[in-house]
């Protein structure tokens, strides 16, 4: 039997895609995965929280929620406009709020999974604040903060231990309060700039990140072989200016929750936006930017034209 600690965080507003991403992991566990969820609970409804808690009807696992106290939010910097809540900064608190654990796999909830965590899970984080996969844009935001390297958030596998005895969570605050305009992506970058010098990479089959409009023949490569797939950016599988086929995967999951009749709603919003849904995708055709790297391409009736940055 292998015990696997898994966190997910989220308010009452992601309730829905956090069930979808724990429906996927209790999914695809292997027989002898025993699964411990966390969940940093951000203001999660009781109707939510039974919707979530009917997928031990159907699984074997634990689950606990942790509430996190609101005396917190005033301490994080995310903006009302912005796609991002509060409840992303809450795994700076894991430390903490998981005292009895000394390492845990953090998640976002804009994930799915396809395969079992066991692998990932039982890497060697000796000497190292946790073990994580590049950011899609990790040579931008790397300069941009000036580090060496930059790893998406969304998938962690945390030393929490090692945090405790190095006073992690302090450390995280301080730098905060110190570099406010420094922030851009959030505890993301607090997380990247902090532990700069304690993250191991690993296989990016582990947070294959898509978005909305995917250009990247990397992303292309790599979805066959993904065990996580990670919808970044503002529009997600659940939006229905969703273009990707990975969308499919959201909702292969959305099926085995409580939750399943939101398909039902979703084809019905798609159908009445068609037209325009069709009106974008030409548009985005004919005209579109692409980054490589630092570069920039302007894709222009199927000729590309590089764009000099100044």
């Amino acid at each position: 039997m292998t015990d696997i600690k898994i966190t997910l965080s989220t308010d009452d507003n992601y309730s829905q895609h956090l069930c979808v991403t724990l429906a996927s992991i209790l999914a695809n566990k292997a027989d002898d995965d025993k699964i411990f969820a966390y969940i940093l609970d951000g203001g999660i409804s009781e109707n939510n929280k039974s919707k979530i808690l009917k997928l031990k009807n159907q699984y074997d696992f634990e689950i606990k929620f942790v509430t996190i106290d609101k005396k917190f939010h005033e301490k994080f910097p995310a903006g009302k406009k912005n796609h991002v809540t509060l409840a992303t900064y809450y795994r700076l608190l894991l430390a903490e709020q998981c005292a009895d654990v000394d390492k845990i796999l953090y998640l976002d909830v804009d994930i799915v999974v396809k395969d079992s965590l066991k692998s990932f899970y039982n890497t060697n984080l000796d000497g190292k604040y946790f073990a994580g996969i590049s950011d899609t844009e990790e040579k931008i935001n790397a300069s941009r903060l000036g580090i060496k390297e930059y790893c998406n958030a969304g998938v962690l596998l945390l030393n929490l231990k090692k945090w405790r005895e190095d006073n992690i969570t302090e450390k995280f605050f301080d730098w905060m309060a110190k570099n406010q305009n420094k922030i851009v992506l959030h505890d993301q970058d607090i997380i990247n700039c902090v532990l700069q010098d304690g993250m191991l990479k690993v296989d990016r089959c582990w947070n294959v990140q898509v978005s909305k409009y995917d250009t990247s023949k990397d992303f292309v490569k790599l979805l066959p072989q993904a065990k996580i797939i990670h919808y970044i950016g503002k529009h997600k599988p659940w939006h229905t200016d969703f273009k990707q086929y990975a969308k499919n995967e959201y909702f292969k999951y959305l099926k085995l929750t409580d939750y399943k009749t939101f398909e039902k709603d979703y084809k019905i919003k798609l159908i009445l936006k068609l037209p325009l849904l069709l009106l974008e995708d030409f548009a985005h055709k004919m005209f579109s930017i692409e980054k490589q790297g630092n570069v920039k391409y302007l894709i222009l009736c199927g000729f590309k034209f590089k764009i000099n940055n100044r």
